[in-house]
């Protein structure tokens, strides 16, 4: 260090005399310790600069190896991502199968009963003890994308087929359907399915609500369960409120009986002269608390068949032409363990169904229920539901004999699980069609589950 600064300063000095004096106007006299120490530095700065040079070319060749590398690692990953891609295809290949199954569900529902003096409400007859494997549905599902979805229900009741026309088995596909989210926050489904109108159509299993039977209004008003082939979308439109809008098939007056459960067609050969249309609104924008409206209409609830004698007697204009109208209306309220369900189910149908046999009083239909419930433990909740349904309000308007049947229902579900559910009710029954000594009066248990 001593030297480089002494070099720089005779180099200084140097200089300064060149500069003052003319490079070769006249001799520099220079000491010898200093000519010495001079040509010492100019040594050492010569060293340096070589020492320099080197420590470039050293490292340039370095940068070369460096980058001749670096490619050489490139060509080897790239062949290693093709070589991982290749095999990740043979696994996926070969994990076919595991992986359909992981995107397939499969669950299902069963209710088994014991009425006692009451009447079961898939049958028309009087019941005064019956055990009963009422309904056990096996469904399966497939994702196939994440917006394109089946589903299917299929359905024993009773325990077996019907081994004969007296016997009330049978098996029933009660849903099939392709679902399609073709837009954030809408959806559309085409196949076998369940209108969206009541409470309990859409979601029945029997943990999802109280009593040993499914409400009656529902059942033979609307008629739940009520299946059919058709195309339904379904959506959000604003904050809280969603829409359900479909087109499908409906239901067919036979041989003159307008019972309207008995009118299912439920996706068998079914006839598509006169198809239904149903539309419903829903509101569920505040916690618990759930509103919605539904309508239903049918243009033609004969479907064209005047062929059959019964109607063809009952003097029924060539065309058909008996349409019909349902309307639904729902609320449902839960806050901490009240809950409040209450629901209205009206037909209004063409007034010329009263020419056909057992007509009388038909053209309205109506019936209501509300529910009120209290859960007492997390497991354990009772429950109040008040029912009046009139299935020939129709002839109410006039001197006919009322025709309404009022029921009353006390009871308790006891949860063994979220999906297992024990249950017990008291039925007290009213009806204006028969003696009072005659109306059902009774009690239910039964037990149900899901998965």
């Amino acid at each position: 260090m001593k030297i480089k600064q002494f070099s720089f300063g005779l180099l200084v000095s140097m200089t300064m005399l060149f500069a003052s004096n003319g490079f070769a106007s006249e001799q520099i006299m220079v000491d010898k310790d200093e000519y010495e120490q001079l040509k010492a530095a100019v040594k050492f700065l010569m060293s340096e600069r070589e020492a320099n040079q080197q420590a470039v070319e050293d490292a340039k060749q370095a940068a070369e190896a460096a980058a001749a590398s670096a490619q050489v690692a490139s060509e080897t990953a790239e062949e290693a991502t093709e070589v991982a891609e290749a095999a990740a295809e043979a696994i996926d290949d070969q994990a076919g199968v595991n992986r359909w199954f992981e995107k397939t569900q499969i669950g299902g529902y069963a209710e088994v009963l014991y009425n006692n003096g009451t009447q079961n409400s898939d049958n028309s007859d009087n019941i005064s003890n019956e055990l009963d494997v009422q309904r056990f549905i096996f469904y399966i599902g497939h994702q196939f994308t994440d917006n394109l979805r089946f589903f299917s229900e299929t359905e024993l009741e009773h325990s077996r087929a019907g081994r004969s026309d007296d016997d009330p088995g049978h098996v029933e596909l009660e849903q099939a359907y392709i679902e399609w989210d073709y837009a954030q926050n809408h959806s559309v489904l085409a196949g076998l399915h369940l209108p969206p109108v009541g409470i309990v159509n859409e979601t029945h299993e029997p943990e999802t609500f109280y009593g040993v039977e499914r409400p009656r209004v529902e059942s033979r008003i609307i008629p739940t369960t009520y299946r059919v082939i058709g195309v339904k979308g379904h959506g959000q439109f604003a904050d809280g409120f969603s829409y359900d809008l479909g087109i499908h098939e409906g239901l067919q007056f036979d041989d003159g009986d307008l019972d309207i459960r008995d009118s299912r067609q439920s996706g068998a050969r079914a006839n598509a002269e006169a198809l239904a249309g149903t539309g419903r609104i829903k509101y569920t924008g505040m916690p618990g608390l759930e509103l919605a409206a539904s309508v239903q209409y049918q243009s033609d609830m004969v479907q064209d068949e005047i062929s059959n004698s019964n109607l063809r007697r009952a003097s029924i204009p060539a065309d058909g032409d008996i349409d019909g109208l349902q309307t639904t209306l729902h609320a449902i309220y839960e806050h901490g363990p009240f809950g409040l369900r209450a629901l209205y189910a009206r037909w209004d149908i063409d007034e010329d169904i009263e020419d056909l046999a057992d007509g009388a009083g038909r053209d309205e239909m109506e019936g209501w229920y509300i529910e009120p419930s209290w859960r007492l433990t997390e497991k354990i909740g009772v429950f109040g539901r008040y029912t009046l349904i009139d299935e020939r309000a129709g002839s109410n308007d006039g001197d006919a004999e009322d025709s309404e049947e009022k029921r009353w229902l006390f009871g308790m579900n006891y949860w063994l699980h979220p999906n297992v559910v024990l249950k017990a009710d008291v039925q007290l029954e009213d009806d204006d069609d028969r003696d009072s000594d005659n109306d059902l009066d009774g009690f239910n248990l039964g037990v149900g589950w899901s998965f």
